[in-house]
C-alpha cells in the first residue's frame, strides 16, 4: 500500500500533537518517587465519504494558443491599425505597407504581360504564313515532293512553329509574374488570421515589415517579439504546471483538477489535465515534467500570466465510501491488512479488511468494516518517576508509545479522540 504525502505529513503532525500531549501529563502530575504507567488509547471512527489522493503544483495562467501576425512581402509600414491589449476579430484590418513600390511591380508585370502577347501574336501570323506557303509550294510541283522550294517551305513552318511555341511560353511567364505582383499587393494589407486578444505589436508607422508570415504557436507558448502582431486565443485558458517526477506516473490526461488563483480571493476552477510532457526539464537537480492543465472557463478578472495553483486528483473513491484514519491500518508482509476494532464492550479484536483507496482523507476500506464503529489508532503510555528526596521540581522522566504505532501515520485526524 503505497502512502501519499498528505498521510506521512499526517503522520509527522500526529506525533508532535502526542509528543505535546505527553508534556503536558509530565507537567500537571508530579513527580513521585515510585514509578506508574498510564496508557492512553487513541482511536478514529470509520467514516463514510469520497477518498482522493491529489497533487498539488503552481505555475502562470496562459492562453490556448498564441498566433503570430505578419506581412507576408517586405516593404516600408504605412499604418498600425491596433493597440495592445485590443480585442480583434478574424479578418480585420491590422495594418497596411506602403504601396508605392508593390503597385509600380503590378504596372511593369502587365506592361511585360502586353509585349509578350504581342509577341505571340506576331509569331502566330507568321507561322500561318509559312504553312500557307508550303502548301502552295506542293500544289506547284506535286510530282516533286523533295523539291528545293518545298524543303525550304517545310523549314519555314518548322521555325514559325517553334517562334509560336516560344512566344506561348513569354506569355505564361509574363501572367505568373503579373499574378503574383497582384498577390503581393494584396499582402500590403494584414488581416487578423484569428479572433483574440492583441498581446504584442511589434511594428511602427516607417519601420520594415521584414516579410514574414504567420504562425501559430501553440498553448502557452511565448512568442517573444517576433511577428508584426501577436493575438492571443483568450476563449480558453491554460496553466503549465511543472510536475515532480516522483508524482508524475501518478498524473494523466483527463484527470480533474481545481485552480485557485492568490490574486483572486473565493475564486476556485474546475480544469482538467490535457497535456503532459514527453521529456523532462532539470532545473537545480529537480526533475520535473511540464503539464498542462486547461480550465473549462474562464472567472471573472483573470488576467494572462497571473499566478495559478493546481490541486489535480490522481485517483479517487465512490462518494458513499467507507475509510479510516491511515494510522489505523496495519498491512503485513503478505499484504493482509487488519484493522483493531473497539467492541461496545470496549474490547478490541483485530479485523481483516480490504483496502482501497490511500488517500489525503484515510485510507478507503472497501470491506470489513462499517461506518460509525471505533477503531484504535495506536496507544501511548507515559511512565514517571519522582525522587522522594527532592522537594518539587522533577528529575528523570521517560515516556513514549507503548507497542508499535501502525505505519502510515494519523492521516485522517482523530475523529474519536483518545480513551
Amino acid at each position: 500500500m503505497k502512502l501519499s504525502k498528505s498521510a506521512l505529513i499526517n503522520s509527522g503532525l500526529a506525533i508532535v500533537v502526542i509528543g505535546g500531549a505527553v508534556a503536558a501529563y509530565l507537567v500537571t502530575n508530579p513527580i513521585g518517587s515510585t514509578a506508574t504507567a498510564d496508557s492512553t488509547r487513541l482511536t478514529g471512527t470509520v467514516q463514510q465519504g469520497a477518498v482522493s489522493s491529489t497533487i498539488t503544483a503552481s505555475g502562470a495562467v496562459s492562453a490556448v494558443s498564441q498566433t503570430v501576425a505578419s506581412f507576408a512581402v517586405s516593404g516600408t509600414i504605412a499604418t498600425v491599425d491596433v493597440a495592445l491589449g485590443d480585442t480583434v476579430t478574424a479578418g480585420q484590418q491590422l495594418g497596411t505597407l506602403d504601396t508605392t513600390e508593390l503597385a509600380g511591380a503590378v504596372s511593369d508585370a502587365y506592361t511585360s504581360l502586353a509585349r509578350a502577347k504581342t509577341e505571340l501574336s506576331s509569331a502566330t501570323t507568321q507561322l500561318a504564313a509559312a504553312q500557307t506557303a508550303e502548301l502552295a509550294a506542293a500544289s506547284a510541283d506535286p510530282s516533286q515532293p523533295g523539291s528545293t522550294s518545298t524543303t525550304s517551305s517545310a523549314q519555314s513552318v518548322s521555325q514559325a512553329s517553334s517562334a509560336v511555341t516560344s512566344a506561348q511560353d513569354k506569355v505564361s511567364d509574363a501572367n505568373e509574374v503579373a499574378a503574383d505582383a497582384e498577390a503581393d499587393l494584396a499582402e500590403a494589407t494584414l488581416l487578423a488570421p484569428v479572433s483574440g486578444l492583441v498581446v504584442a505589436v511589434n511594428g511602427s508607422v516607417g519601420g520594415s515589415s521584414g516579410g514574414s508570415s504567420g504562425s501559430d504557436s501553440g498553448a502557452g507558448t511565448d512568442t517573444g517579439t517576433s511577428g508584426f502582431v501577436t493575438i492571443a486565443d483568450i476563449s480558453q485558458f491554460t496553466m503549465t504546471a511543472n510536475i515532480a517526477e516522483a508524482d508524475i506516473a501518478d498524473v494523466a490526461v483527463g484527470q480533474a483538477a481545481s485552480v485557485t488563483f492568490p490574486a483572486l480571493d473565493d475564486t476556485t476552477a474546475t480544469a482538467t489535465v490535457t497535456a503532459i510532457a514527453p521529456t523532462a526539464t532539470s532545473s537545480n537537480s529537480v526533475v520535473t515534467y511540464a503539464t498542462t492543465i486547461t480550465l473549462d472557463s474562464v472567472p471573472d478578472g483573470l488576467r494572462l500570466g497571473q499566478t495559478a495553483s493546481v490541486t489535480i486528483t490522481t485517483v479517487s473513491s465512490a462518494e458513499d465510501a467507507l475509510y479510516v484514519p491511515t494510522a489505523a491500518v496495519t498491512t503485513a508482509a503478505d499484504g493482509t491488512s487488519t484493522v483493531d476494532v473497539v467492541g461496545d464492550d470496549d474490547e478490541v479484536s483485530t479485523v481483516t479488511v480490504e483496502t482501497g483507496v490511500v488517500g489525503d482523507q484515510g485510507t478507503e476500506v472497501t470491506s470489513g468494516l462499517t461506518a460509525g464503529q471505533s477503531v484504535v489508532l495506536g496507544t501511548v503510555t507515559v511512565t514517571d518517576t519522582t525522587d522522594s528526596t527532592q522537594t518539587g521540581g522533577r528529575n528523570d522522566t521517560t515516556g513514549g508509545f507503548n507497542g508499535q504505532i501502525p505505519s502510515g501515520g494519523f492521516s485522517g485526524g482523530f475523529p474519536g479522540g483518545a480513551q
